[in-house]
């Protein structure tokens, strides 16, 4: 009787999709990604929602996935996300992010109303006392949209789902630590310094891990102690060609434009790798695929 041979798993990652739907099923299937495949498993790292047209499907087509074949990493604009549908009215870091556009795109038909209602009645600054002092003065038409607005049918699904244990900070393997950003640090009389137990970090202290420069930190030594044992962070969050701008072409007068984007992977740094590919200029998504062995 012929033996049989076991299909090795082969690891798609990505991050920073950001609401483009299209575009990212578009280079996971230039990646050779399958999702009918049990052998392929997708990790992302964070940042899924937010700025792109179609954060509903990203849920769905995520949603649908057997766990066992999806690793999701907590970004910051899950966070983001959580903090105003939780708070229920929009700071100014809302509309600029773009969160309060992924409300929209997921109940459509307060758009226009909520859109005159922004003309109208400029935000405040991002202080709570003001927040809440002008949902007061405005009270008629918050109390009129929270429920189909915050509370409708798709919110509550999405909520229920980036509330739930599929969702994780980190995701370490014999040679790769994936994370968002990067790993929690240690303030150290306003200096960050390595965190010896970042590993048993509270999710707080990983949630302001989500934010930050990857890059810079790298730059600065504070994954040296991860790198001697092996380690490679791969990381979203920042685009890629400031990593190369500032890594391999510091002293260069040749600079990567921001409308390209690729992975960062550099023989002059090894223990870094960068994915977040600004998806909205460069309309794809970096997709880096590693098999069981390399992993």
């Amino acid at each position: 009787m012929e033996k049989q041979t076991k299909t090795k798993k082969k690891y798609f990652i990505c991050s920073d999709i950001h609401g483009f739907y299209d575009e990212w099923m578009a280079s996971l299937k230039a990646a050779g990604y399958s999702k009918k495949d049990p052998s392929h498993i997708l990790v992302v790292l964070g940042d899924i929602f937010d700025r792109g047209p179609k954060p509903y499907e990203i849920f769905s087509f995520l949603k649908k996935l057997p766990k066992r074949r999806k690793i999701l990493i907590n970004g910051n604009h899950e966070q983001l996300l959580k903090e105003l549908v939780f708070r229920r009215c929009p700071y100014q870091h809302d509309v600029h992010n773009g969160t309060f556009a992924t409300l929209l795109t997921l109940c459509p038909e307060y758009e226009t109303s909520i859109e005159n209602f922004r003309a109208e009645h400029p935000y405040p600054k991002d202080s709570p006392d003001l927040v809440e002092e002008w949902r007061k003065s405005n009270r008629a038409f918050f109390d009129a949209m929270d429920e189909k607005f915050y509370a409708n049918e798709k919110i509550n699904e999405i909520m229920d789902w980036l509330l739930s244990e599929e969702w994780i900070d980190f995701y370490e393997t014999k040679h790769h630590i994936f994370v968002h950003a990067f790993i929690p640090l240690l303030d150290f009389h306003g200096e960050e310094i390595y965190m010896p137990s970042w590993r048993q970090a509270s999710h707080k202290e990983w949630q302001d891990a989500t934010w930050g420069c990857p890059w810079d930190k790298y730059k600065k030594g504070l994954f040296v102690e991860e790198e001697r044992k092996g380690k490679i962070l791969v990381c979203g969050h920042w685009h890629t060609s400031d990593f190369y701008n500032n890594l391999d072409f510091a002293d260069s007068p040749t600079k990567m434009s921001i409308r390209e984007n690729p992975i960062y992977r550099s023989k002059d740094y090894p223990g870094l790798i960068g994915l977040d590919a600004c998806t909205a200029l460069t309309h794809k998504v970096n997709v880096l695929v590693l098999d069981e062995d390399e992993i």
